[in-house]
């Protein structure tokens, strides 16, 4: 699916008559601005939308969406799958869902202004189909705060009544709403550790996160609360979860069963549980274990088991190239494991017509990392042409080569009121100090603030037009702390650093009778091939 506009019409946190325009035409569009300035909001309520329409519950908010669902009809021509979802909601009155009446237009039909399609249609049927709504929506959210998630829990509900009644058929769809978890990592590693040697997942083991193999896995399994059998090997686990148990055990070096204390809250009040050791010497046990299974099936019965209450700790262990001993997985980085968690969440349960809702993944990234992150990203959804993935990010390198309209800003007014537009130019080619200093995130310079307060102080002398001894013995100081710092010659691109350098020192040596006009026309001579190779250089990037 591809989302073009949100219209947030009645109130939904800090957004009340507020239009978001995404960009269908690519990939991803990333939301940028200020701290409290909705952006997080604008993702929640999306999530709050779909979840409402496919639950076939009461909308939320009034609101307007428009999207696309199918791949685009013909190249450069829209899809004959353009939809537009308008309702006119109040919460506050209570009003039954049944009552709603959704405008579904098909843009491209005989009646361009659409029909009338009862709530009840809407809704995902008993076989899972959706004829007007999104296959999957994914989200992840990096801070603490599980508010999105709230709006996840009725699908994982649902989805593990159907575990426990053996209704789940893990080699064929995900839930239609996935909210990805920190613990999800650890699944999508052991994942990747089934691919082929040269395949992107190892590629990225590798050249990323410098892991060369696997070790071994150490799985706990504990006795759940809802446990009738608490004699039987499995405490009377079945269905899919019982035969990824069975299938384990198998290749598990040495099962133990212990009792022991189980912390059960903060307070450290403890419970006697029962806990199961089971043990994978290397990767090849881990292949022979999960022959008959696909990469993202091993992630779905992993995941499946979580959700049954059985799995109470993996611990992995993974051989690196930065050390000569394995090291656990809980020893990689916040931004490792967070890279992880994502990239896992677009390959294993993408598919067509998928929306993905990235909130902030990118917080713990290094700047080299954050860089690269958007690519990273691109090479691991599937399904292009029929996914959408909006991420909202404080960090200006994220969205370095994105066009403007791949970009929305938002912002309060003085009054409060939000509003959301694309940027005036593309952060492509405006380099990190354009962008950092563009209306994208609004700051007035990129040097420090003790730098800043030297180069005011020295604009103001040198704007008077006749100084003081003591000023411009003040001026002398500044000039030489600035010349100290580098500054006077600093840039982004080298040669132009090298022009202000051979300008300065022309300039600098004009009145000076240690020089002779031999060199200062050598120094002139080079500072003019500088010019010449720094234009020809941008004609060569204009004719690209």
């Amino acid at each position: 699916m591809k989302v073009d506009k949100l219209h947030v019409r009645s109130c939904f946190k800090n957004l009340e008559n507020v239009i978001v325009y995404f960009d269908e035409d690519h990939l991803m569009t990333v939301v940028v601005g200020r701290n409290g300035s909705g952006k997080s909001n604008v993702l929640e309520a999306l999530v709050a939308i779909f979840r409402n329409l496919d639950l076939g519950e009461p909308p939320p908010f009034s609101y307007e969406l428009v999207y696309r669902l199918g791949a685009p009809h013909k190249p450069n021509q829209p899809s004959d799958r353009w939809l537009e979802v308008a309702i006119d909601a109040d919460p506050s009155r209570g009003t039954p869902a049944k009552q709603y009446e959704v405008k579904v237009s098909d843009l491209l039909s005989e009646k361009p202004a659409g029909k009338l399609v009862p709530f009840s249609k809407v809704k995902r049927d008993k076989e899972g189909n959706a004829p007007y709504l999104p296959n999957y929506v994914f989200a992840y959210y990096s801070g603490p705060s599980d508010r999105l998630e709230e709006h996840f829990k009725k699908h994982r509900t649902d989805f593990y009544r159907r575990l426990l009644e053996d209704k789940l058929d893990l080699k064929g769809d995900i839930r239609p709403l996935f909210y990805a978890r920190p613990y999800h990592s650890q699944f999508v590693l052991l994942a990747f550790f089934l691919s082929e040697k040269d395949s992107a997942e190892k590629v990225f083991l590798r050249e990323h996160l410098g892991i060369e193999g696997l070790d071994s896995i150490h799985f706990v399994m504990r006795q759940p609360g809802w446990a009738k059998q608490k004699g039987e090997l499995f405490w009377g686990a079945r269905g899919v979860v019982r035969r990824f148990l069975d299938e384990l055990i198998q290749y598990a070096l040495s099962p133990v069963k212990v009792t022991r204390q189980e912390n059960t809250s903060l307070t450290g009040n403890n419970i006697r549980n029962e806990f199961f050791h089971l043990f994978l010497p290397d990767v090849n046990a881990l292949r022979d274990f999960a022959r008959d299974l696909s990469s993202d099936e091993l992630f779905k019965m992993l995941e499946s088991t979580l959700l049954s209450d059985i799995i109470s700790e993996v611990s992995i262990r993974v051989k690196v190239s930065s050390s000569e001993e394995p090291l656990t997985f809980r020893e990689l980085s916040e931004g490792e494991q967070q890279l992880l968690t994502v990239l896992g969440l677009l390959k294993f349960t993408g598919g067509k017509d998928s929306l993905f809702l990235l909130d902030e993944p990118d917080t713990h990234l290094n700047p080299s990392w954050a860089v690269k992150y958007l690519k990273l990203l691109r090479d691991f959804v599937p399904n292009q042409e029929t996914s959408h993935l909006l991420m909202v990010t404080h960090h200006p390198l994220a969205i370095a080569e994105l066009m403007k309209q791949q970009v929305q800003v938002m912002w309060r007014d003085s009054s409060f009121q939000v509003h959301a537009q694309e940027p005036e130019e593309s952060p492509r080619g405006m380099g990190y100090s354009g962008i950092l200093t563009s209306d994208m995130f609004g700051l007035h310079t990129t040097l420090d603030n003790s730098t800043e307060r030297l180069l005011r102080l020295r604009r103001r002398f040198t704007e008077k037009l006749e100084l003081t001894p003591i000023q411009a013995g003040r001026l002398r100081k500044i000039d030489r702390a600035l010349e100290g710092l580098g500054f006077s010659t600093a840039h982004w691109d080298e040669e132009y650093a090298q022009y202000l350098h051979m300008r300065r020192e022309v300039e600098r040596e004009a009145d000076s009778i240690n020089v002779t006009p031999e060199l200062k026309r050598i120094r002139k001579k080079r500072a003019k091939e500088i010019v010449h190779r720094m234009l020809e250089t941008e004609e060569q990037r204009s004719q690209e």
